[in-house]
């Protein structure tokens, strides 16, 4: 009996240390970046919501788009650089590696401007065209670029909670923040 009840006291230590490991900033941020390269339910609703509001692309255009993030998301590398703690706020320092969409879509754009007349169709430029371009263009994309993102988080009822990302921080993630 003695020992069953010592055994149960274990479990029952060990399952609140296991709640209190994964209550850590650090932990907050990893899962919050875990949901990116697992492609969460979440994450790819508000990728739609993202879609519509940086691009103006056609249907067709939008979900090739569309596969081209969630690549980005799946590919996408991180390391937590630091981590700091001041009463119930943190910041979590953490670099991530995406591949370098703002480089294709500058040299796209100096392309567009160099020929503009291959975008034109029935001598009327169309959009529609130099999307295409652009979109093949970032499928092929091979190189990478490092930012440094700083998370905030807050505490809520001893529960750390991640702070609304900013929009800087969002174009990082994409591989698109302009730098």
């Amino acid at each position: 009996m003695k020992k069953m009840i010592m055994v149960l006291s274990i479990v029952i230590l060990t399952g609140c240390n296991m709640l209190n490991i994964n209550n850590t900033p650090t932990k907050k941020v990893e899962e919050f970046l875990n949901k990116y390269q697992i492609l969460d339910e979440k994450v790819l609703n508000e990728l739609d919501d993202v879609i519509e509001k940086k691009s103006r692309l056609n249907n067709d255009n939008k979900e090739e788009y569309k596969e081209i993030i969630k690549k980005q998301y799946k590919d996408m590398q991180y390391k937590i650089k630091d981590t700091k703690i001041d009463g119930n706020e943190a910041f979590v320092t953490t670099e991530i590696i995406v591949k370098d969409y703002t480089k294709i879509i500058n040299e796209s754009e100096i392309y567009k401007r160099q020929n503009i007349r291959e975008f034109y169709e029935n001598e009327t430029y169309n959009d529609n065209l130099y999307k295409k371009y652009l979109i093949d263009k970032l499928k092929n994309a091979k190189d990478r670029v490092t930012y440094t993102i700083e998370f905030t988080l807050h505490k809520d009822n001893k529960e750390w909670v991640l702070d609304k990302i900013s929009e800087d921080m969002e174009d990082k993630i994409l591989g698109i923040y302009n730098y």
